[in-house]
């Protein structure tokens, strides 16, 4: 099947799950499920679009409705007083990596106001919940310099000795080293090639968002995204981080 195919198959899905942000009466605890559905449903339309149509305005309007969904679902737990479900967990980064990578950071910070500060123990790891955090801490005004140390810290023991290009990677755009960022990027997409044949191996049925994601790597394209705000020197091309999602978007988003 074509991606151009696959493209339509994503539309008809989205268009039918997104009445549940627009409906204040759908179930809350259905919401979360729903959310993480839509969000990778939008972040692989939106690669496609980039890949199969050269279509950077669609690409960054599908992670920006994906990154709204997310912030829909995270108000919606605040207005009922929901604190702790697993959906609410801050490692759940599809919905703000798709903002941030669309430069959609009014959308970002907000989620980041509405997701929990805690480690939810027993529902995300904490290697996880640092890195969340860590990100939220590097798209913030002021990044106070004792907090995020002390969340390279925390991560540094969660990971017990294991190697992990995230960690290295937020240091360095924090410290504004461009030796180590250009380093521990290639790090970041060596570490992603492996999980991509890892994932490979486990899966014999692809289906559109795993394709999807296999070729672009949003979460690195946030990262990407973060570093040259923060003064870092890109190069042109990445592997699975290709120019065309990180040219300037012509035509505003519609709204909605």
């Amino acid at each position: 099947m074509k991606l151009t195919e696959y493209l339509e198959l994503l539309a008809y899905d989205i268009g039918f799950w997104m009445s549940a942000f627009q409906s204040a009466d759908y179930p809350l605890e259905q919401l979360g499920d729903v959310t993480d559905s839509v969000t990778a449903k939008l972040r692989a339309a939106a690669i496609i679009a980039l890949l199969a149509k050269g279509d950077s305005d669609t690409y960054y309007h599908n992670l920006i409705r994906s990154g709204r969904c997310r912030l829909t679902y995270l108000q919606r737990c605040r207005g009922a007083g929901h604190t702790t479900d697993h959906h609410q967990a801050s490692s759940r980064l599809g919905g703000f990596a798709d903002a941030v990578a669309a430069a959609d950071f009014a959308t970002a910070r907000q989620i980041v106001g509405l997701s929990p500060g805690t480690w939810l123990q027993g529902q995300e790891y904490e290697d996880d919940f640092c890195h969340a955090q860590i990100l939220y801490g590097l798209i913030a005004a002021q990044p106070d310099p004792a907090h995020m140390q002390a969340l390279f810290d925390r991560f540094a023991t969660a990971l017990d000795g294991r190697p992990d290009a995230r960690l290295e990677v937020g240091k360095a755009i924090f410290g504004r080293s461009q030796a180590d960022f250009d380093a521990a990027i290639e790090a970041l997409l060596a570490q992603r090639t492996a999980f991509i044949e890892a994932d490979k191996a486990r899966h014999k049925i692809e289906e559109p968002v795993m394709i999807a994601e296999r070729q672009v790597y949003v979460e690195g394209l946030a990262f990407l995204r973060i570093a040259e705000r923060l003064g870092t020197t890109l190069q042109a091309e990445y592997l699975y981080l290709p120019s065309l999602a990180r040219v300037p978007m012509r035509k505003p988003f519609p709204g909605e």
